[in-house]
């Protein structure tokens, strides 16, 4: 071919491809729901702009035999002082306002007794989708019950949307799900959501208690433990069902391993109840069977040991950390009272990131007053509950054959550290630690992937390596305070 037509060729493509840039649409096409066909745009095309992914090569998977990772458990800064420094090295610190440690230190000291007391103590952890199926939480429970003792899974609701890896659960279909967060989802007449802001019924009520009608209504509830959770979900000393609310007496029947092993007489009530199964041994499976004129409020079922520690999942999908101003506040006072829950954790932010990746919040200070409100809230439930806010995981957005952080994750930090700040909480910069900015692709393309690709929720590997940098600097500022306890001013200063 002659050297003008070769050029004439060319330019021809080059022509063709101009047009197909200026008319492809920038958000691209959909294909389907997980496919989105884009083109390059002429800034892409001229742009000088690199992208560089974060580097988190020195991460490693906790369970991994290989790890060389200083394991923090493995030793006790108070006899090697020395390790301090390159144990920081490797801990994104957990912050607090005025640097002011001590707004844990009621957790620290309920933590230090149960060495010589007999006490189970709760931490909530509540989220959003990304610590669905007990993903994080998990192994930080894992970690927690192993060093201060405690079993099973904690307390869960009776519905949830996304299966748990510590526990095997079903229902029969007679149960509904009534719940705050979420729309579409199943409203009450009412606001007594509880703790875990939903609750369950297998009824749909009855107007007073003078009703006769002569209908009875059950719901089942089968439980066992789950091969694919750590092994202290595995066992459990007591199953405790809290419930309330119900304007008729309900008879219900605890079964171990197909055998009725006790039978009980909700009797009506207007406050909330917790009703207590001891068993000597864990059985392999579990069935409640509850029968009444009327249905109990069921706000969730723990699986516990009899003292130690229970760390409790409940994650909430959909919410940006609302719900709490809303519910109830005496009955969730008194849930946190009769299960004497110690710390609430509160992880969200991904909520409050815009569907269209393309939008850009100017201001998250709607945000910020929003989620402080909640803190508050809860803070206002006993002066010794402690929080730690862990704040927004980076999220990547697709510009061009790149990924880069979300523009609104920087606002949405800002305002997730100042609220917690504000209400009195501490603060650990998960952002931070997993490697910054553009670091969720690094997560995603990691070998082994230690994250999904949606770019913004971690897998099961990558969660819990989440959860290690965590407890680790849970962990190394329970040091600090066992430091300051021994201490004669610490002696004086602590209860």
């Amino acid at each position: 071919m002659k050297p003008g037509k070769i050029l004439l060729f060319l330019l021809s493509i080059f022509v063709l491809l101009a047009g197909l840039i200026s008319v492809f649409p920038k958000e691209g096409i959909k294909i389907n729901s997980d496919i989105t066909l884009y083109f390059t745009s002429f800034d892409d095309l001229f742009s000088l702009k690199k992208v560089h992914y974060a580097d988190i090569s020195q991460f490693s998977d906790p369970l991994d035999s290989t790890n060389q990772v200083l394991n923090i458990d493995s030793i006790d800064i108070r006899k090697n002082p020395g390790l301090s420094d390159s144990l920081l090295k490797n801990i994104c610190k957990i912050e607090y306002p005025n640097k002011d440690i001590s707004i844990l230190y009621p957790f620290f000291y309920a933590l230090n007794q149960l060495k010589t007391n007999d006490d189970l103590i709760r931490i909530f952890h509540y989220g959003d989708s990304q610590i669905e199926g007990d993903r994080i939480t998990g192994f930080i429970r894992y970690k927690l019950q192993s060093r201060f003792g405690g079993m099973g899974c904690g307390l869960i609701p009776l519905i949830n949307a996304t299966p748990s890896m510590s526990i095997n659960e079903s229902v029969s279909e007679d149960w509904v799900k009534y719940t705050l967060i979420g729309n579409g989802n199943t409203r009450a007449k009412h606001n007594r959501y509880g703790a875990l802001l939903s609750f369950a019924r297998f009824s749909n009520g009855i107007k007073d208690s003078t009703y006769n009608d002569s209908t009875y209504y059950k719901g089942n509830i089968y439980l066992s433990p789950s091969n694919q959770g750590y092994a202290n979900t595995k066992n459990f000393e007591n199953i405790k069902i809290l419930y309330g609310y119900n304007s008729k007496d309900v008879k219900i029947n605890i079964s171990a391993n197909k055998e009725i092993i006790e039978t009980k007489i909700l009797t009506s009530n207007k406050e909330l109840n917790i009703e207590e199964f001891p068993f000597l041994k864990t059985p392999k499976s579990i069935a409640i069977s509850m029968k009444g004129k009327d249905s109990p409020d069921v706000y969730g079922i723990a699986l516990d040991a009899k003292k130690g520690i229970a760390v409790d999942n409940i994650p909430l999908r959909g919410s940006s950390g609302y719900g709490f101003t809303q519910t109830n506040f005496d009955l969730m006072k008194k849930t946190y009272e009769l299960l004497n829950v110690k710390l609430v954790i509160m992880q969200f932010g991904v909520n409050a990131v815009p569907e269209n990746e393309k939008t850009i919040i100017p201001d998250y200070n709607y945000y910020e007053k929003g989620f402080y409100n909640q803190l508050k809230t809860i803070k206002s439930i006993d002066k010794d509950i402690c929080i730690i806010v862990i704040g927004i995981s980076d999220r990547s957005r697709k510009a061009g054959d790149y990924y880069e952080t979300n523009p609104n994750i920087e606002k949405i930090r800002k305002a997730q550290k100042n609220a917690a700040f504000r209400a009195g909480c501490a603060y650990w910069d998960l952002f931070d630690a997993m490697g910054g900015e553009n670091s969720m692709p690094s997560w995603v393309f990691a070998k082994p992937a230690l994250a999904n690709k949606d770019f913004t929720h971690f897998n099961e590997k990558g969660a819990r390596m989440v959860a290690e940098m965590f407890y680790n600097a849970l962990i190394y500022d329970y040091y600090q305070y066992q430091k300051f306890a021994e201490s004669g001013i610490g002696k004086l200063a602590i209860k």
